[in-house]
C-alpha cells in the first residue's frame, strides 16, 4: 500500500513552463536564471511503496511557491523561500519531527530527485528514523537505460560542471535559511533538529556550496586593506562566521577527493556545520572506482577509501566501511547501498537518531574514527 510523502524542495534548475508560458510544470537539466544562482522553492507529493519497490510523483501535486520580487509601491516583496520554510517549520512543530535535508547525486532529473527524496523518507522510517524531507535538487541530467542504470558517459561531465555552477545557489540557500531562522520569534520555534544527507556527486555540490558560502563575507570586505583576514581565517577565528546548522551530517558514496577533510578549499570546515559527520564508503563502488576515479581522472575517492589522514582531521568525522553487508545482487553498481541495503539504512537511521558510534549495533571498531559494518548476527536457537 503506497504511503504519501510531502517532499519540500529548493532548486536552481531551469523552470519549464506550461503551454501558456505562465505556470511552472517541471524543471530541466540546465542551470536556471542568473547562471543557476536563482533558487525556486516548492513542494510535491510522492507515493512510495516499499514492498513493490516503487516511488512515483503524484500527478498534479507540484506546487512552486510564488515570488514577487518587485512588488507594487507600498506592497512587501513575496519570497518563495519564506513560504516553504514556514511550511517545513509548521510540520516540524506539529508532527514533532526533525527535517532531513537531502542533496542527490548525478544522473537525476527533477522528477527523479523528488521521487528519490520521498523514497529515502519512507525507507529510513522503516529503519526507525522518521523525519520531514527537503531536497536541494541541482541541474543534473536524468538519462537512464532503464531502472537504476545511468548513462554515465553521456551525463557525467555535464553534471560535474553543473555541480560547480550550483555551489553559489546552495550557499545562498544556506544563507536564506540562516536569515529565516534568525528572524523567527521565540514563540515560532519548533525545537526540532535538521540533518543533512548527501549522496554521490551531491557531496561535490556540497563542497562547492560550502566554499561559496565561505566567500560571502568577502563581499562586505571587498575594499579591505592588504593583509586583512581571508574568509577561511575569519571562520577559524570567529565561530559566528558559521554556526551549527545540522545535528548529523551523512556523506554516502561521496564523489569527492579522499583528502577533502584536510583541505580548507574542500570540506575541512564542514564539521563546523554539524555535531558529527559520518562518511559511508566501500571499494565495491563501481561508479566511483571506474567512472569517477579512473575514467574521469579524479583521483582517490572519499566514497571508496573514506577520509585520508583520519588522525589529523576533526574528531567529529567518522568513517564506516559497508563492504561486508551487501553484494552486487543487492546493489548492482555498489553505489546506491544507502537506499537499497537495510543494514546500511539501519546504521544511517541510528546515526540520525542520535546514537553515538560506539552504541550502534553491528559495527566493528578499527583505527580511531574508523568502523566496519558487519552482518547482523543471527540469534542462536535455544537448546532443547
Amino acid at each position: 500500500m503506497p504511503q504519501l510523502v510531502t517532499v519540500y524542495f529548493g532548486t536552481n534548475r531551469q523552470p519549464v513552463l506550461d503551454g501558456a508560458g505562465k505556470d511552472i510544470v517541471d524543471f530541466g537539466s540546465d542551470p536556471g536564471p542568473v547562471g543557476g544562482y536563482a533558487v525556486r522553492f516548492g513542494q510535491a507529493q510522492v507515493a512510495v511503496d516499499l514492498a513493490a519497490n516503487t516511488t512515483e510523483l503524484v500527478a498534479g501535486s507540484l506546487y512552486v511557491a510564488p515570488e514577487i520580487l518587485t512588488p507594487a509601491p507600498g506592497d512587501p516583496p513575496k519570497f518563495g523561500s519564506k513560504t516553504i520554510f514556514d511550511a517545513v517549520r509548521q510540520d516540524m512543530s506539529s508532527r514533532k519531527l526533525p527535517t532531513l535535508v537531502f542533496i542527490h547525486g548525478f544522473s537525476n532529473s527533477f522528477q527523479d530527485a523528488i521521487e528519490r527524496a520521498g523514497w529515502n523518507s519512507i525507507f529510513l522510517a522503516d529503519g526507525g528514523f522518521r523525519a520531514n524531507i527537503f531536497v536541494f535538487t541541482w541541474p543534473s541530467q536524468g538519462g537512464r537505460l532503464g531502472g537504476d542504470v545511468p548513462l554515465p558517459y553521456l551525463d557525467y561531465e555535464h553534471d560535474r560542471r553543473n555541480a560547480v555552477t550550483s555551489g553559489p545557489a546552495l550557499g545562498r540557500t544556506l544563507k536564506i535559511l540562516y536569515d529565516f531562522v534568525d528572524r523567527l520569534p521565540r514563540q515560532d520555534w519548533c525545537f526540532q533538529q535538521l540533518h543533512l544527507l548527501c549522496h554521490s556527486m551531491g557531496n561535490y555540490v556540497l563542497r562547492n556550496g560550502l566554499q561559496s558560502w565561505l566567500k560571502l563575507p568577502d563581499l562586505a570586505a571587498a575594499n579591505a586593506p592588504p593583509g586583512a583576514l581571508t574568509s577561511i581565517d575569519r571562520m577559524r577565528n570567529d565561530p559566528n562566521v558559521t554556526r551549527r546548522t545540522f545535528d548529523q551530517i551523512v556523506l554516502a558514496a561521496a564523489d569527492e577527493d579522499d583528502d577533502a577533510f584536510d583541505d580548507a578549499d574542500k570540506l575541512e570546515m564542514l564539521s563546523r556545520l554539524g555535531n558529527a559527520v559520518t562518511v559511508y564508503h566501500t571499494k565495491k563502488d563501481w561508479v566511483l572506482n571506474t567512472l569517477s576515479s579512473k575514467t574521469k581522472f579524479n583521483g582517490p575517492r572519499l566514497g571508496t577509501n573514506g577520509p585520508d589522514n583520519m588522525a589529523l582531521i576533526s574528531d567529529k568525522v567518522s568513517a564506516v566501511d559497508v563492504s561486508d553487508v551487501f553484494d552486487y545482487s543487492d546493489d548492482m553498481e555498489g553505489h546506491q547501498y544507502y537506499r537499497k541495503v537495510p543494514a546500511v539504512r539501519d546504521d544511517i537511521a541510528a546515526v540520525f537518531s542520535g546514537k553515538r558510534p560506539i552504541e550502534i549495533p553491528n559495527r566493528k571498531a578499527l583505527l580511531v574514527g574508523r568502523w566496519i559494518l558487519t552482518p547482523a548476527r543471527k540469534r542462536a536457537k535455544p537448546a532443547k
